[in-house]
């Protein structure tokens, strides 16, 4: 029997014996350009068309260069020799086996970003196969091992059926055994077997849920964390916050609320390097100092430079000549800021001549090479915060300084606070946080939040909590009447406290019957409430600044436009508590805090806080609040029901609560531009030839009330010229 007969192949056997001749050839051609122009088109899609590109590597990612190998050794195969399908049939599913273990290895293997850090080198189809579980993959390896030496070796096909035979034998006796084990220990046992069955059961369903999740998922820099029921029963609160308010009817949310702390370690080695690199930085030009007292904060590290001795000048003969020793002068510290840069390779960096009051230091800030995150449950736990809980104030998590330690603040006794930065500093979280922490410590009776957000997308989910004394503000009309509803409120409850005989709102609630709740005023955006309302705007501002705080009004005003337009100097005077998160300029910088440094601030949480408690301006990291925390504090409030709040008329027509004059018009208009005509009177008696323009940009009113004004005042010739 001839070759072409034993082996199938249809070709005559001199054709089969000799593969070398000139149709093989150039089927072999034929069939390897095929291969190559198929890859050549792979790239230059993968290259040039982005969402082949990104169907690709989301689909097999590095898995394709296994299966295009084994695609491409089948088609010349094929192609060349078809009759190889037959005669070593059993390397077709070798090669298909291979090729697949070679994607559940690559799956095993995770990526440092992107897909990869999700699904493994392999893709989406790779995790697929190995549903992101090792030891299912694990076992699919073994298997494929298996099947692999099934195919190359026939003969141990029955040492490995006896074999799989024997163990399945032991492991049906094992159970056996367990099932009779636990029959009698039930019969035994009755009903306390049930109970510890069910516990176990509930137990391992929830084992089975976890395990469902794929673990390079749940180890993701934000896990997703499960939202509680729509009707969670009532938790006692943990014990540095109080857990019912003074009526008792609510409840606080309790601190599992809020995401855990993440663990931080500091690089002792990279420190110290770096201290090394600023005393050589500085002896390289004469400066000698000493780093001591080293603090590392989450995104910043602080070095405390102690000054050394200037070195002895020598004299004619060059030997030391006898003088006092005297030390580096901290002003030539200063004046190498900039070569402290360049050698430490960040333009991130800050020199205090004061860090801490009482230490002989000058402190440099630099930094961190490995930063990281400050949670809020982290400041909430600390016993700064639970202190000002404990004493009635309004506390504030407001994160950590650069030496690492909690900043934890007291919003009763700023009483006002100003947040200014750029967009993407970290503003809007350091709100969230406020209210997140407002809402952690105070339940609804002792605490109304009247908020304004012209930009309608930051504070507008908190619509539907109990603090709010009405829906979140977004129309710029709006703001005007509720400003002056506020004042209404303020002046109610200064005569009450007349009348009861007490200063402020701490006497008023140990007296009266019905305690007062604290108010507090948010405005997301300053600059657009000063564009659209103006003098009247700054005016009602300014007097609740000056007067809200004994009646227990307090106010948190943001902008990222710090410009002397928006935060003028009398709203200022009377706003002496100021974050500044990192803006574009040193001037914008200088309005905030009246100094330069916040231009130099890294982002994303970097901030310079400034108030009575801190002569000069102090470093932080500020709190971080993830949006899926403050859902969950969300929902707590709002699926609550508490007792009836105490109803707030912030209406502004009730002439019994005019702030200011109980005869006022029902127009206000007329009342300012009354008082702007006698300031205008006395100008021009000063200065008679007086212009529109100056009235303008005096008063901050618009062109036509200017230009009414010169009218009226040429009419009564206290204005001379055209």
């Amino acid at each position: 029997m001839s070759a072409a007969t034993f082996t199938g192949d249809p070709r005559s056997p001199s054709e089969s014996l000799s593969p070398f001749d000139g149709a093989n050839w150039l089927r072999a051609g034929v069939s390897v350009g095929i291969v190559l122009l198929a890859g050549l088109l792979g790239v230059v899609a993968f290259l040039m068309i982005p969402s082949a590109r990104e169907w690709m590597v989301t689909s097999l990612g590095v898995g394709w260069a296994p299966v295009g190998a084994f695609a491409a050794i089948a088609f010349l195969l094929l192609f060349v020799r078809p009759s190889l399908l037959v005669r070593r049939w059993r390397w077709w599913p070798i090669g298909a086996i291979g090729a697949t273990t070679a994607v559940i290895a690559l799956s095993l293997v995770q990526g440092k970003s992107g897909v990869f850090y999700t699904y493994g080198l392999s893709g989406h189809w790779g995790y697929l196969i190995t549903g992101g579980s090792a030891a299912l993959a694990i076992v699919e390896l073994l298997a494929a091992l298996v099947l692999i030496s099934l195919l190359v070796i026939p003969r141990a096909a029955r040492g490995y059926a006896l074999g799989l035979r024997y163990a399945a034998i032991s492991v049906c006796n094992v159970l056996i055994f367990l099932g009779l084990g636990m029959y009698k220990l039930g019969a035994w046992s009755g009903a306390a077997v049930a109970v510890v069955g069910r516990s176990v059961g509930s137990r391992i369903g929830t084992r089975d849920r976890d395990d469902e999740v794929p673990e390079r998922l749940r180890t993701l820099p934000n896990p997703v964390v499960d939202v509680p029921e729509p009707t969670p029963p009532p938790r006692p609160a943990p014990a540095p916050m109080p857990n019912v308010s003074r009526s008792g009817g609510w409840q606080l949310p309790p601190l599992e609320t809020l995401a855990p702390p993440e663990p931080h370690q500091i690089d002792g080695s990279a420190v110290a390097a770096m201290s090394d690199e600023i005393k050589d930085a500085l002896a390289e030009h004469g400066v000698y100092v000493d780093v001591e007292d080293v603090k590392a904060g989450p995104r910043v590290i602080r070095f405390g430079l102690v000054p050394g001795y200037v070195p002895p000048r020598l004299d004619k003969n060059g030997e030391p000549a006898k003088q006092r020793p005297s030390r580096v002068r901290v002003g030539d510290i200063a004046k190498r800021q900039k070569d402290l840069a360049l050698a430490l390779k960040s333009p991130y960096i800050r020199i205090i001549e004061t860090p801490e009051p009482g230490e002989g230091l000058v402190g440099l800030e630099v930094p961190n090479p490995s930063p990281g995150k400050v949670l809020m449950r982290s400041i909430v736990e600390e016993p700064e915060f639970s202190k000002i809980v404990q004493k009635g104030g309004l506390a504030f998590a407001l994160g950590q300084d650069a030496g690492g330690q909690s900043l934890a603040l007291d919003l009763a006794a700023m009483p006002h606070l100003l947040i200014a930065g750029a967009t993407g500093s970290g503003k809007s979280v350091c709100i969230n946080s406020l209210v997140a922490s407002l809402l952690m410590t105070r339940p609804p009776d002792e605490l109304r939040m009247i908020m304004v957000d012209p930009k309608r997308v930051e504070l507008t989910p908190f619509n539907g909590i109990p603090h709010l004394v009405m829906p979140v503000i977004v129309e710029p009309d709006e703001v005007q009447p509720a400003l002056r509803g506020l004042i209404n409120e303020m002046t109610r409850r200064y005569k009450l406290m007349e009348e009861t005989g007490v200063r402020n709102i701490a006497g008023y609630n140990a007296k009266a019957a019905e305690p007062m709740s604290f108010l507090v005023l948010i405005v997301d955006e300053l600059a657009d409430l000063m564009m659209t309302g103006g003098l009247e705007v700054e005016q009602q501002l300014v007097r609740l600044a000056q007067l809200g705080r004994a009646a227990g009004i307090h106010m948190v005003l943001a902008t990222q436009r710090p410009s002397v337009k928006v935060v003028t100097g009398l709203l200022k005077a009377n706003v002496p508590a100021r974050v500044a998160f990192a803006v574009a300029s040193q001037v914008d910088s200088r309005v905030i805090l009246d100094g330069a440094g916040a231009e130099a601030l890294m982002g994303k949480g970097d901030l310079l806080l400034q108030n009575n408690d801190f002569p000069k301006a102090r470093r932080g990291q500020g709190t971080l609040v993830y949006d899926d925390e403050m859902d969950r504090l969300v929902d707590f409030w709002r699926n609550q029901i508490g007792p009836p709040l105490p109803p707030i008329n912030l209406d502004d027509d009730d002439d019994d609560d005019t702030p200011f004059d109980p005869d006022e018009p029902e127009r206000p208009d007329e009342l300012y531009q009354g008082d702007i005509l006698d300031q205008a009177r006395d100008l021009a008696l000063r200065n008679p030839r007086l212009t529109s323009a100056m009235l303008e940009r005096r008063f901050k009113v618009r062109k036509s009330m200017a230009d009414e004004l010169i009218d009226e005042l040429r009419g009564e010739g206290l204005v001379i010229g055209g």
